[in-house]
């Protein structure tokens, strides 16, 4: 995309600016899951030994580009354990997400199912004309069964994104959430957000209240969780922010692999086809959080029953899903309390 279609693109963004449970729907609480310790976004930075910086290859790089705050995004991906298993990244600077082009990127992991667990360094790959890397992991490297914590450490001036790739070798059950309208208080909250960067602002989108305690409420018995939107491959990294800053659980993060904001039906075809996707790995969706009649769509694509679909704000009911008036009086229903 040049730097023409990306400002029009960004101008198009900008100006877009039980009934609570009536005995139909079934409560996580009713499944006979453990109750584990939640676990949080935690890039490990403390373990992480930092290479110093080697300098850039390209002086543009070096003098004008990298002036600007990085923005990179590292992709959470799921495989089977037969699976080849690729990392891939983007790595770009400033408003405008300018691309870094022709650098080098050392690649790290680190086990999160491990009992000792150490940074290891597993390769490099050198970004290409859209600011991308592709690495596929050699058989001799190949990550275990497990969740493994990804670093992707930009070597010419010591930046990073930070992503998951989760190794599946049988079945594991999930709960998939929406962001924007489903745990934001719009659908424009997080372009809200984006404005505000691009003018200096700085607003930070807003939250349902007790939306990241229903998650914590998932992630406690034992479900992984998937953050699944239809904002463009570019807002990743602020997506997963922003998921950190509000103290949701750790939890693989999905967006559309496009530039632009997918919207309507299109958005429906991206989230059932990626959901099936992983439904192909082996993971079992159990319930599905939205706020419009594309997520319960896409939820019942994957077979999760209309009961165990829930939909928030101005749609809530949409469909046949459970309607949910507040996360608040919706996780008393959950607990009890």
């Amino acid at each position: 995309m040049n730097k023409k279609i990306k400002i029009i693109n960004i101008t198009i963004l900008l100006l877009s600016m039980f009934m609570f449970f009536n005995g139909k729907a079934v409560l996580a609480s009713s499944y006979n899951l453990n109750t584990n310790s939640i676990s949080y976004f935690d890039f490990k930075n403390g373990e992480f030994t930092r290479p110093n910086p080697t300098g850039f290859l390209n002086w543009v790089n070096s003098q004008v580009i990298t002036k600007h705050n990085p923005h990179h995004n590292g992709y959470d991906e799921v495989y089977t354990s037969g699976e080849p298993q690729i990392v891939e990244g983007n790595f770009m600077y400033g408003d405008l997400r300018v691309k870094l082009k022709n650098e080098w990127v050392s690649i790290y992991e680190y086990s999160l199912d491990c009992k000792s667990p150490v940074w290891t360094n597993i390769g490099r790959a050198k970004t290409d004309s859209n600011g991308h890397i592709k690495y596929n992991i050699p058989d001799n490297m190949k990550l275990s069964v497990g969740t493994h914590l990804i670093k992707l450490y930009v070597e010419g001036d010591g930046t990073e994104a930070d992503m998951y790739l989760q190794i599946l070798d049988g079945a594991k059950k999930y709960v998939v959430f929406d962001m924007d309208g489903t745990l934001t208080t719009s659908d424009f909250e997080d372009v809200k957000q984006y404005a505000g960067e691009f003018f200096n602002s700085s607003y930070k989108a807003e939250m349902y209240p007790d939306a990241n305690n229903v998650v914590k409420y998932y992630a406690s018995k034992g479900y992984g969780i998937l953050y699944l939107t239809a904002r463009p491959y570019w807002l990743s990294e602020e997506s997963q922010s922003w998921l950190c800053v509000e103290n949701f659980p750790m939890g693989l993060v999905h967006t559309s692999s496009g530039g632009d904001l997918v919207l309507g039906e299109a958005a429906a075809t991206f989230k059932a086809n990626y959901l099936n996707s992983l439904k192909s790995k082996g993971i079992e969706f159990d319930y599905g959080f939205g706020n419009a009649g594309t997520d319960v769509e896409a939820y019942s694509s994957v077979g999760i029953p209309k009961n165990n679909i829930f939909t928030i704000g101005k749609n809530r009911g949409i469909n046949g899903s459970v309607p949910i008036v507040s996360y608040t009086d919706y996780l008393k229903q959950l607990t009890g309390n």
